[in-house]
């Protein structure tokens, strides 16, 4: 998404006034947006980074239990709990992801996992849901390992690079906290989890991952099938150029005579009453109208348009509408809208709409007016690039001066002067080297400070012209750029000021195509996915229930949570622990 589709989507989101419901549902979107297949390899870094949050008791587990039996191999119950692992740290951060947006995503980490619900209906614990979700794991990971050494795909050097970067990490954590490696995995991982099991399944889900992305990537397609998927998805491949305001018919909770909000007796706060919120909706619905006939009525829609917005929104929005830009939306690809606010993209996408059309579309706490304007497929060319950013430095605060805060969000023309002069001293650095686009991305993964790019060699592809700020934008868009070119860009930007070092890779097809691609790869992969799982048989065995914390052992009926969520009181039985006796597939 586009910088500008991303402030579009803020505005929109804030506009509206999104439900518990609605929030769930994004939330949900972007966590599966993080999520390529189940076991994900970012598990192991929420794991160095929780070092505090998990202590296992690593006595409650029995010596060369199996665990499971997958694809005709046992695996015992430390390979069961590194994946374990990893399905709490998933859903540890659903949990932090949810809380950014004030709602709870059912889980709550304080708890053990065996004393909450996952699912009350099936009976199933979150103890239960890791344990299945480990398995899972387990048997995709195994599944594409051999499809690799069946192909002949081996561990990238970047792979081998990042189990060495996860072991440093955890050398970091270590030091930081008194730890050795052995006590780190006992205290993170538990359950037999030692260097060896855990860097042998890192092992296999790094080259796992890999080659699920490798086996996507070689997916390729004609032009007539390009052309074939937007004959079938015109609505989501169509660009849409659009102004819309929103009217707010959010109620005004009640206040004192101080403007503080209202607490009843048990010092909660006093909420807008059914009644109010939507005579509040009404009367947002009542302006909303009233904003259409009047630019309805006007000769010229747009400059109608621009003159009504200020005076229909809120006072907090009145001096942002002011502005003639704010309400405009250019060239919004239709995947990219539905995403950000689907009421308005059904009203825009409708087969009838034609220029000049307004009307007042219904949101949870109010209502957008919009003007629809035109609707085309944008068959402008896009490039490809790779960057890398150095930022400047920005002044921080002096401890030592209590009375004085020096810390800015602006960097000073020394620290800008600076941060070229490192640009200025790589772009030599890699002139002088191989000078070739695959050096040009190593410098980028270990230097650049842009995070959105940096692990993928500073590539950005299918970029848009005026997706980038104005004079990267101008450089990757020259007319005599070339492929391989390079060269300097200052970033002014608050917060990103700095310097970019650009290499131009080449020219790219229109933007839409790589939407379709994308979608088509997406499908393709998931029925490739699904093919290559179903020739690996797991089967769960009795050591399945030493995986997890001691609360998660083998619950008896008593553990399972009550209603109110808590477990009855019993403790787990004691077992020895030992070394798992087989390696994994792959």
């Amino acid at each position: 998404m586009s910088a500008s589709d991303k402030k579009k989507q803020r505005k929109d989101m804030a506009g509206a006034g999104l439900t518990q419901r609605e929030l769930k549902e994004l939330a949900e979107a972007e966590a599966a947006k993080r999520k390529k297949v189940i076991y994900s390899v970012v598990g192991v870094i929420c794991a160095v980074a929780a070092v505090a949050l998990l202590v296992w008791n690593s006595s409650f587990w029995e010596k060369g239990a199996v665990a499971a039996t997958v694809d005709g191999v046992d695996y015992k119950v430390p390979d069961l709990q590194y994946y374990y692992v990893q399905a709490r740290n998933n859903e540890y951060s659903m949990y932090q992801l949810y809380a950014q947006y004030g709602i709870s995503s059912g889980y709550d980490p304080s708890k053990a996992d065996g004393a909450q619900w996952h699912s009350e209906a099936d009976g199933q614990t979150y103890a239960d849901y890791f344990r299945e979700s480990a398995l899972e794991s387990l048997k995709q990971v195994t599944a594409l390992c051999k499809a690799a050494k069946a192909e002949g795909y081996t561990l990238s050097e970047d792979g081998k690079a990042q189990i060495n970067e996860t072991m440093a990490q955890i050398d970091k954590i270590c030091a930081q906290n008194g730890l050795t490696r052995g006590s780190y995995f006992a205290q993170v991982y538990g359950n037999g989890v030692n260097e060896k099991v855990f860097t042998r399944n890192l092992t296999n889900a790094v080259l796992a991952s890999e080659y699920q992305q490798y086996h996507q990537d070689n997916i390729s397609y004609a032009d007539e099938d390009l052309q074939a998927y937007y004959d079938e998805h015109p609505n989501d491949l169509d660009s849409y150029t659009y102004r819309s305001f929103f009217v707010d018919g959010t109620a005004a909770n009640p206040t004192d005579e101080n403007g503080d909000p209202l607490t009843d007796a048990d010092g909660n706060t006093v909420t807008a009453t059914d009644e109010e919120k939507q005579a509040a909706k009404d009367a947002a619905k009542a302006k909303a109208e009233a904003a259409v006939e009047e630019i309805k009525s006007a000769a010229d829609s747009e400059d109608a348009f621009i003159a009504a917005a200020p005076k229909y929104v809120s006072e907090t929005s009145k001096e942002a509408y002011a502005d003639p830009n704010y309400s405009l939306s250019e060239e919004v690809q239709g995947s990219v809208l539905t995403n950000n606010n689907s009421a308005i993209a059904s009203w825009l996408m409708d087969s009838g709409r034609k220029a000049g059309d307004v009307a007042s579309v219904e949101a949870s706490s109010g209502y957008y007016v919009v003007l629809f304007m035109d609707r085309h497929l944008v068959q402008d060319s896009t490039v490809d690039i790779r960057h890398i950013l150095i930022k400047a430095e920005l002044p921080k605060d002096d401890p030592e001066t209590a009375d004085v805060d020096e810390s800015s969000d602006t960097p000073t023309q020394e620290a800008l002067d600076a941060a070229k002069a490192e640009a200025e001293a790589l772009l030599e650095e890699w002139k002088s080297g191989e000078a070739t686009e695959e050096s040009f991305g190593k410098l980028a993964k270990e230097h650049s400070a842009d995070g959105g790019s940096a692990s993928k060699g500073g590539e950005y592809t299918y970029v848009r012209q005026g997706q980038m700020f104005p004079a990267f934008d101008e450089w990757i868009f020259d007319p005599a750029r070339q492929p391989g070119d390079t060269g300097l860009v200052e970033n002014t930007q608050s917060g990103q000021q700095g310097w970019h070092i650009i290499y131009f890779e080449k020219v790219e097809e229109p933007y839409w195509k790589s939407v379709a691609i994308s979608a088509k790869q997406s499908s393709d992969q998931s029925a490739w996915m699904e093919e290559i799982d179903a020739s690996v048989e797991a089967v769960a065995a009795d050591g399945m229930k030493y995986v997890g914390d001691k609360n998660t052992i083998a619950p008896a009926e008593s553990e399972v949570p009550t209603e109110s969520g808590e477990p009855a009181e019993s403790a787990p039985a004691e077992s020895e622990g030992g070394e798992p006796s087989e390696s994994p597939a792959a």
